[in-house]
């Protein structure tokens, strides 16, 4: 096709909407009359995240917006950076990480792999807008002609991309109107509570676990440290399995004062004891046809794991103060950060329902180990953070995700998004500095623990009972509140002090 006639057709079709992904989907229906073109796609490169971007791409027949953020290693950030050496680049293979990743997306989306691609890089007045790649079914599709074609269009998609993407901004702002950003935020808190980070990344194998086990009736016990989202873990788990539309009930195991964990877990009857004036459902009934999570399992009581065990057995239970039988059918997926096989041996854990619980274990890896989610869990913390606050989206300042990427993280997940809401506070507009309290070497933090050659190592109750002193000293003394031992330690008051009790560690009883 002659260039002339070839550049009038692409500008009618680029230009023909503001709606992105249809504008992509018309050219590239008239592309693949000239070219090899299958898909058409839009890449925005955020630097800060070492990340790419996917606002937008289409094939002849499927027009997407996914807004998908693919991260790279910070090693391949040369790849990233090819845009200032050339201005269209022909790739006819898969051998670099970017066009892999790229791959593995358009894949999931559409079926079936792109093999070729072409990329130009979209630049006006000195600013880098985009970056617009072209790609074919099979090897070696695309030559010189076909670059110096796309080419010619690269002023015409800067101004198109830039509308289109400007627009999307007017359009969410007109969607501010009170009912509709009611509507909005129910969804995006929906989204919010259910989403995944690093499911296709750090989590791959252990989604894998959470696929298996949740179309069945299975008992799931999740184990992890503190903050690592076992939470989440669990609600995933529901809302894949056949209950997902039945009663999801959470219960905070180690929040629950021994004296009250029957009648939460049970229910009670009206003058069971004093104080209860009506009879009340216990979580296990409230959660009948559907889930109940049971957190911090390991914090039981052991008259409570006696009746626990029952429910599991037989799905039979009596309210508190009750004689009648109730029949329950409750899914339990119990939840821990504390070695339960140590604590049946110690007596402190019934082995019966440890067996009954750890039908199906799934283990989730502290973020220590599953560095590549931290640009993840970044951006997903500053839009959530900023949302919240009604403030734009600020940037992350350049080099910081690489000082995130070395820390040690003791706090797992919930310490990140603190340090990202710290950050987004002290400077709203950004770019964003996150500060974290201490600067411990990633290698170091893992191997801080290791015991020198012949030192003999002490028993693990004479460890917890040292360092809980020393933090209680640190805190003045106080458990609870701002700055007290447990907010500290990021455990439960009532946690923390059964732990203390059982280790002998004094400390002030007034106010429990």
């Amino acid at each position: 096709m002659d260039p002339n006639v070839f550049f009038r057709e692409a500008v009618t079709h680029i230009t023909s909407t503001l709606d992105i992904a249809t504008a992509l989907q018309r050219t590239v229906r008239f592309f693949s009359s000239v070219m090899p073109a299958d898909i058409l796609q839009i890449h925005l490169w955020e630097q800060d995240l070492c990340s790419l971007r996917i606002p937008a791409t289409a094939t002849a027949t499927i027009a997407l917006t996914p807004d998908q953020l693919l991260p790279f290693e910070s090693t391949d950030y040369a790849l990233l950076d090819w845009f200032s050496k050339e201005n269209i680049r022909i790739v006819n293979n898969l051998e670099s990480p970017v066009s892999q990743r790229v791959q593995k997306s358009v894949q999931k989306w559409f079926g079936y792999e792109f093999c070729s691609y072409m990329v130009l890089r979209v630049q006006m007045e000195g600013k880098r807008i985009c970056d617009i790649a072209v790609g074919a079914e099979g090897p070696n599709r695309f030559n010189q002609s076909h670059a110096t074609l796309l080419e010619s269009l690269r002023t015409t998609f800067g101004v198109a991309v830039s509308n289109a993407l400007r627009h999307r901004e007017l359009e969410l702002m007109r969607d501010g109107l009170a009912e509709k950003n009611r509507l909005l935020k129910e969804e995006l808190d929906r989204l919010i509570d259910h989403q995944v980070i690093g499911a296709e990344t750090g989590l791959h194998q252990m989604m894998k676990l959470v696929t298996q086990v949740a179309g069945t009736e299975a008992p799931v016990l999740i184990k992890g440290e503190t903050g690592v989202g076992k939470d989440v873990i669990a609600t995933a788990i529901q809302k894949r399995s056949t209950r997902k539309d039945a009663p999801f009930v959470r219960v905070n195991c180690g929040a629950i004062p021994d004296s009250l964990v029957d009648s939460e877990l049970f229910g009670h009857e009206k003058g069971a004891f004093t104080g209860a004036q009506a009879q009340r459902l216990g979580r296990f009934e409230r959660a009948h046809g559907g889930t109940l999570f049971l957190d911090e399992v390991g914090e039981l009581s052991l008259g409570a794991q006696v009746k626990l065990l029952r429910v599991l057995q037989n799905g039979e239970m009596e309210r508190v103060g009750g004689t009648k039988t109730i029949s329950v059918d409750t899914r339990v997926i119990a939840a821990t950060n504390r070695d339960l096989r140590q604590m049946v041996r110690d007596g402190e854990f019934r082995q019966d329902l440890f067996f009954r619980l750890n039908v199906f274990p799934i283990s989730i890896p502290p973020l220590r180990d599953r560095l590549e989610d931290i640009p993840l869990f970044v951006d997903f913390f500053i839009r959530k953070t900023a949302r919240a606050m009604h403030l734009p989206t600020p940037k992350l300042a350049s080099g910081e995700i690489q000082k995130l990427m070395e820390y040690s993280w003791p706090g797992n997940i919930r310490e990140l998004a603190n340090v990202i809401e710290q950050a987004i506070i002290r400077n709203p507009q950004g770019p964003l500095r996150p500060m974290v309290e201490q600067s411990v070497p990633l290698e170091t933090a893992r191997g801080e623990f290791l015991l020198p050659c012949g030192e003999t190592p002490l028993p693990l109750d004479d460890v917890l009972r040292f360092y809980f002193s020393k933090v209680l000293a640190y805190a003045g003394g106080k458990i609870h509140g701002a700055d007290g031992a447990a907010q500290l330690l990021q455990v439960n008051p009532h946690t923390l002090r059964s732990r203390m009790d059982k280790l002998g560690v004094s400390y002030k009883k007034q106010g429990r």
